[in-house]
């Protein structure tokens, strides 16, 4: 019966456990798990989702041959590569970059450049290339120059506190303008540390 098909093919579907979660809430809605992509469309998917970046003709030849032999092990190895890349770094690194609001010049009106801009954007590249333990990497974003002065990856990390829209004022305003000006990048900074750290809507 197709019911019978359906099963077995869920059967050959799980492959750990959190699976079984997942065709459970399939289930619910009456629908079935994908067929299996082709080795062709997986190693484009792997490569994108993981560098971002397409495989060459090359590397699709010899992954749909491995796959042959042993799909479950050549993806795994394939997978292990593609972390191993340092793209990998770069093509998630930008998602980070985006929450803590990385740019390259000040934004504001003046939009200044930020020529040691990118000494935190390496930072966070390496961090996951490098497999930086999560609460080292939020510890030196928020105080990298207090717990290790003399690293120059903490004192690097510490650039996130600067990453924010940034206005250099004229010499003539008042003081009142430079406090207000300065307590806006305080403001956005608190609401970056927010959400981005904590999951709170902090402002």
């Amino acid at each position: 019966s197709s019911a019978g098909t359906a099963a077995a093919h869920a059967g050959e579907w799980c492959r750990t456990p959190i699976d079984h979660f997942i065709l459970a809430r399939l289930a619910a809605v009456e629908l079935r798990p994908a067929l299996p992509a082709a080795p062709r469309q997986l190693i484009r998917r792997a490569y994108y989702d993981l560098v971002g970046l397409p495989p060459t003709p090359e590397e699709v030849e010899a992954f749909c041959a491995a796959a042959e032999r042993d799909p479950r092990s050549a993806y795994a190895a394939l997978v292990d590569r593609l972390l191993e890349s340092r793209h990998y770094g770069e093509r998630w690194g930008r998602h980070w970059l985006d929450i803590a609001h990385y740019a390259d010049s000040d934004g504001m009106e003046s939009d200044r450049d930020r020529p040691t801009a990118f000494h935190y954007r390496d930072f966070v590249i390496r961090a996951l290339n490098d497999d930086l333990p999560f609460d080292q990497f939020v510890r030196w974003q928020l105080a990298g120059d207090e717990y290790e002065p003399r690293n120059p990856a903490a004192v690097a990390a510490t650039g996130f506190l600067a990453t924010g829209p940034h206005e250099v004022l004229d010499a003539k305003l008042l003081e009142q303008e430079r406090l207000r000006s300065r307590y806006n990048e305080l403001d956005d900074l608190l609401s970056t540390i927010g959400t981005g750290m904590l999951g709170l809507t902090l402002g």
